[in-house]
């Protein structure tokens, strides 16, 4: 019976933090998708041969990274296997946190010296309102499985350290190098196991320092393919100062709620004091392990130092998630504090249940509110995603325009061309929807999905367009509801030549489109409305083929209301080129532009004479 009873416990002991974490979770398990998950998921579109196969896997994406395991693979064998079903990624998702929950708790006994320490750590991890987007969002899933190559690895090195047993060194070798391919704060490990190797096991410090050249070698070569951008939000930054108050703000991130948001109508400032005093309490309990000679509770500082400092330089990119990693090291030493008090008297029991509870009721409801709100806005691009795919399928021949949309909506749902998935390949929003989505010039441009309303009234005019109403849970189509309502009937300053939808502003003589772009021959004309204000330009993006380059650079001549604004040479496949408008074009509300090229060529087997291909032409 007792046998029974300790196998009951143990199963109990290592089981329950998976099922604590699905409870707390249950929000982010039964999400959607949302934001770049749609464009990770169209990577596997481009794929055909091993060579495109090696350019999806490895080629840096999204700011400079490469991280084949944790979104490429991810995302490209999940789309192949199971499409747009998201409860597969969710399995894999949680199946992956569990297995780190283990490690954690495992890891956590081996610090603490106590079973209670680990499994309360795995409690403060999961409640810590850091890792509701980890959990919830398909694309962080890079944090998630991040940490498990990190903590893969300290339990092999500490298995190595206790049993000396070269085949754990080997396999530890072997996690850390495969984590690079999964996230870049990998490359701290080498300092995180010489770290825990002066706090636990002195005599193998040494030997830990053979790992660090490797991340210097990930270092160096990760910046010769993929160089650190210098502007923008992803721009790092240096200086002792802004270093240190990042470090601040991370910091009570995780003994707090992310963006110290109260919640149950608590006063900010007593927020800030129960963070202050929880920060207190977990360095004063760190330099009395260190007096007593426990210099575990050191390294617990020392992880949350190392696996947040990859993001400090991000002082223009702060993300409420980035602390899911590096707090795991004050969860063990919290939950290393709670336990130790427990067996010191009633007063420090009280103080320990106190402060245990006073970080849990900052962290939980923050960290509940953001999955709840994740999960509604993975329903929203469910039902718009299932309703675009019922509408296509109805009228495959005309364009979609949504109307209704707000900025949550777009941002989450349509930006990051969830559409191409269900094979459309232009979906446009109302001039009304657009004038009430906010600009967020750092995440993207909204303008390849607006479309204006003279455009719209002639499309809507010839059949060739469709509105649907996105406000409820279902699309409805309004389109005779909204074509017999006045609407402006201005010209549109950008043109993607091959949306259909500005079909009618071409000159006839353009060739048929072709997927993202659209050919033109020697000379071709388009009608847009003038800028509306002075010192604007014209803009031109587009691309020749190498065999037109074989005899040479084009020449581009260009002319708005039939003045030439200016020629340029192609000399090189893709091209972009601004011409400085003349401010008598401004205000006018219609303008003709003219294009001509030097010279065009016929491909094998096409009868057509080529001159340009053009992807965009816009006033900026």
């Amino acid at each position: 019976m007792s046998r029974a009873r300790a196998l009951a416990g143990k199963a109990a002991y290592w089981l329950s933090p998976p099922l604590v974490c699905l409870a707390l979770h249950w929000y982010d398990f039964r999400a959607w998708f949302r934001t770049d998950d749609f464009a990770w998921l169209g990577l596997i579109r481009g794929v055909y041969t091993w060579q495109t196969l090696c350019r999806a896997l490895f080629l840096p994406l999204a700011e400079g990274t490469i991280r084949p395991w944790s979104e490429r693979a991810f995302f490209m064998a999940g789309y192949s296997l199971f499409g747009l079903d998201a409860l597969p990624y969710r399995i894999v998702i949680f199946a992956t946190q569990f297995a780190s929950l283990i490690l954690v708790a495992w890891i956590g006994r081996r610090l603490t010296g106590s079973a209670a320490a680990g499994w309360l750590a795995t409690l403060f991890w999961m409640a810590n309102s850091s890792t509701s987007i980890p959990l919830g969002w398909a694309s962080a899933y890079n944090q998630v499985q991040c940490g498990l190559f990190l903590l893969a690895a300290l339990a092999l090195l500490v298995r190595y350290f206790e049993t000396g047993r070269r085949g754990y060194w080997i396999a530890q070798w072997v996690v850390f190098v495969l984590g690079f391919g999964s996230l870049e704060v990998m490359i701290v490990y080498p300092a995180v196991a010489a770290a825990y190797a002066l706090a636990c096991a002195p005599r193998y410090f040494r030997r830990t320092l053979a790992m660090a050249p490797v991340s210097v070698a990930y270092f160096l070569i990760h910046r010769a393919v993929a160089p650190l951008v210098s502007t923008g939000d992803y721009a790092m930054h240096f200086s002792p100062a802004s270093l240190l108050l990042t470090l601040v703000r991370y910091w009570t991130w995780s003994v707090g709620p992310v963006f110290l948001r109260p919640s149950y109508r608590t006063p900010r400032w007593l927020l800030e004091a129960l963070v202050a005093l929880l920060s207190v309490a977990l360095v004063a309990f760190a330099a009395d392990r260190w007096r007593a000679g426990r210099r575990a509770a050191a390294f617990c500082l020392v992880w949350f130092a190392l696996v947040i400092a990859p993001v400090l330089p991000l002082r223009d990119h702060v993300m409420e998630y980035y602390p899911y990693l590096p707090v795991i090291g004050l969860c063990w030493l919290g939950a290393w504090a709670v336990a130790s008090a427990w067996r010191r008297g009633q007063a420090f029991q009280l103080a320990a249940c106190a402060g245990a509870a006073a970080y849990l009721l900052m962290v939980v409801p923050q960290m509940r509110t953001a999955s709840r709100w994740s999960y509604g806005v993975t329903v929203r691009a469910r039902n718009l995603e299932e309703g675009l795919a019922g509408a296509h399928q109805l009228h495959p021949r005309q364009q979609l325009v949504l109307d209704g949309v707000d900025s949550e909506l777009f941002w989450h749902a349509i930006r990051d061309h969830a559409s191409y998935l269900l094979g459309i390949q232009h979906l446009h929003v109302t001039p009304e929807s657009a004038a009430q989505i906010e600009v967020h010039e750092n995440i993207g441009d909204m303008g390849e999905f607006l479309v204006s309303g003279g455009v719209l009234a002639d499309a809507l005019a010839d059949g060739r367009a469709l509105v649907y109403d996105v406000r409820g849970p279902r699309l409805r189509n309004i389109t005779t509801l909204y074509a017999s309502q006045p609407h402006s009937r201005e010209l549109p300053l950008r043109i993607d030549p091959s949306d259909p939808l500005i079909s009618n502003l071409l000159s006839p003589n353009w060739y048929p489109i072709e997927v993202d772009h659209r050919w033109m021959p020697a000379r071709a004309s388009l009608t847009m409305t003038g800028p509306p204000k002075g010192g604007m330009a014209l803009y031109l993006s587009g691309s020749v083929t190498s065999q037109q380059l074989g005899e040479g650079p084009l020449t581009l001549g260009v002319a708005v209301e039939g003045v030439a604004v200016g020629t340029a040479r192609i000399a090189a496949n893709d091209f972009e080129f601004l011409f400085k408008l003349p401010d008598s074009l401004v205000g006018k509300p219609e303008v003709v532009v003219d294009l001509g090229v030097n010279r065009t060529f016929r491909a094998p087997g096409d009868y057509r004479d080529l001159g340009v291909s053009f992807g965009l032409i816009a006033i900026r």
